[in-house]
């Protein structure tokens, strides 16, 4: 198993990992926002399920990107050059509850995909610590997906 946090960088890797800390950054900034405007019958619920998912965020950003140090990259300077990396789209408006849970749901599961996308990737590589790290994020993401669409969809 090749060893990747002794110094050796791993340019591929890093790069999916900038991608994936980029939409992992979309996604915490678009369920805080929600969090905090959300309107309507589920406000409570729904307020106190994106509070624990965007806690959940927060750190997930961390741990990307101290994965990319530990790999010899440099986590973006900026939240510029980190957008940049982004595939997610940010909101432009904070939409009602059910285009709220949806919108969320579709972004966490296709966040999930692109975790699982790199974990496969760092598994072929060798890079075990990163795939578990990658699949731990995965199964966050599908799990939070889950609860959203079963606890406010009709």
């Amino acid at each position: 198993m090749a060893v990747y946090h002794s110094g050796r960088e791993h340019p591929e890797l890093i790069a999916i990992l900038t991608a994936i800390l980029a939409d992992t950054a979309v996604i915490y900034y678009k369920t805080h926002a929600f969090h905090w405007n959300v309107e309507g019958p589920q406000f409570y619920s729904l307020h106190l399920m994106l509070e624990t998912f965007y806690q959940t965020l927060w750190e997930s950003q961390d741990e990307i990107a101290e994965r990319i140090r530990a790999l010899g990259g440099k986590a973006p300077p900026s939240y510029t050059e980190l957008l940049g990396n982004a595939s997610i789209k940010e909101a432009d408006a904070t939409p009602a509850s059910h285009i709220i849970v949806k919108n969320l749901r579709d972004d966490y599961l296709s966040l999930a995909q692109k975790n699982l996308d790199g974990a496969s990737f760092a598994e072929n590589e060798g890079d075990l610590v990163t795939a578990n790290m990658l699949t731990e994020k995965a199964t966050f993401l599908e799990k939070a997906a889950w609860m959203l669409h079963s606890s406010f969809t009709p």
